[in-house]
């Protein structure tokens, strides 16, 4: 086991230092290096790892196991002294999201009596799981501006380390999660918990806060977040967004959502008289299709036609054509997709009829003794399933 110097907890605005590398290898996750100390932060505790680059390798991931830290890079390293880089804007980032959470998990704590059961720090948002199965919207607004508040007022964010005797006696978040001397992170007043993460120095450089969703989850809620740059980038994509809606409506940013009501009104309009056009054109085409005297059946054959087309098209004319037998098939390449159908004083089950089409194709279908549906693939020509089809109800009209 080889320990590694956690530049990281020193100072964590390090973006760049000389590192020495001190060994390497293979494990599941690919291949990895070793240095006497790091700027990268492994990943754990809710946070992603660090990435960025030693020498001309880049760094992929970075985890710990135990006080060893191992950096995944895209190329090998020999043992040697190199220059180190941090993706800067990355940790920086996660700096925020995890201050942020910290203070968010404070404010949800001392004034709502809500307490964090996890925290996951995601590449686009960041969520907190509460213990409340439902949180009112006025409580999460209550909680995002007395967060903002805390970060406003520029608060030192420090860090020390203390044994597990020590921590026991002092007025801790929750319990510590490990044994051993532990680090604790303070905001002044605010909080104070056991913590491995990086944070700013102070809680202006947080940013802002803000909420942008609740759910159900776990038993409890889960809270989605954004802190600084994220949010305002959020906030740059909300108004991107409502800008080009302006312009698209013709509307007033205050009118958008009557805009956008009136124009959902006239889509549902425009759509229910689209329906009812198509309901009287299959209507008109269904009388296109009448049964033969001699066999009470109507065979069609389509191409590329949608298969809800061609269910109402059976079920129109299986009720006009009540001793009828309607096969409508829609061929596209090897594919074939059918409906068979029988008016309500036709003999025979049409599940019968269903497991002899199948036969001739690798697909599957179902449906009921009066309709059925099913496809697949199929090397046999179109007319070999009117056939089949013409076979099964001579068998139904025979047993009569």
């Amino acid at each position: 086991m080889t320990l590694t110097l956690k530049m990281y907890y020193g100072d964590p605005e390090i973006a760049q230092a000389t590192v020495e590398v001190i060994g390497s290898g293979q494990d599941e996750k690919g291949q990895y290096i070793l240095t006497n100390q790091t700027i990268f932060y492994p990943e754990g505790g809710g946070q992603p790892a660090d990435t960025g680059f030693i020498d001309g390798a880049a760094v992929l991931d970075v985890q710990s196991s135990q006080e060893e830290i191992r950096h995944y890079t895209d190329m090998p390293l020999s043992n040697g002294e190199y220059p180190a880089q941090l993706d800067w804007n990355k940790r920086f980032d996660h700096m925020q999201q995890h201050a942020g959470q910290h203070v968010l998990s404070a404010v949800f704590a001392d004034r709502h009596n809500l307490h964090t059961t996890s925290f996951h720090l995601g590449e686009e948002r960041v969520s907190i799981d509460l213990d409340a199965a439902e949180i009112p919207q006025e409580v999460l607004a209550a909680a995002e501006a007395a967060a903002n508040d805390v970060i406003r007022r520029h608060l030192p964010i420090t860090t020390e380390w203390v044994t597990e005797e020590q921590a026991k006696s002092m007025s801790l978040r929750k319990p510590p999660a490990v044994k051993g001397d532990i680090r604790l992170v303070k905001i002044d007043g605010v909080d104070l918990n056991a913590c491995g993460g990086t944070h700013p120095k102070n809680t202006s450089d947080i940013g802002l806060i803000k909420i942008i969703a609740a759910e159900k989850a776990k038993g409890g809620t889960r809270v989605y977040f954004l802190c600084g740059g994220r949010a305002f980038g959020h906030f740059k994509l909300l108004i991107e967004t409502t800008d080009e809606l302006v312009r698209q409506l013709n509307s007033p940013l205050k009118d958008l959502p009557g805009a956008a009501d009136a124009l959902l009104e006239e889509k549902a309009a425009i759509e229910k008289e689209l329906k009812d056009t198509r309901s009287k054109l299959l209507e008109a085409e269904s009388f296109g299709i009448q049964p033969a005297a001699n066999t009470a059946t109507a065979e069609r054959i389509f191409y590329n036609r949608p298969v809800k087309e061609l269910q109402q098209l059976a079920r129109i004319v299986a009720a006009r054509e009540k001793h009828s037998y309607i096969l409508l098939l829609s061929a596209e390449g090897k594919g074939v997709r059918f409906v068979c159908a029988k008016g309500e004083e036709a003999q025979g089950d049409m599940r019968e009829v269903l497991g002899e089409l199948l036969a001739l194709t690798d697909g599957k279908g179902g449906g009921n003794p009066g309709f059925v549906q099913g496809g697949g693939n199929t090397e046999c020509e179109n007319e070999q399933f009117i056939r089949t089809f013409q076979k099964a109800v001579k068998k139904f009209r025979e047993n009569l």
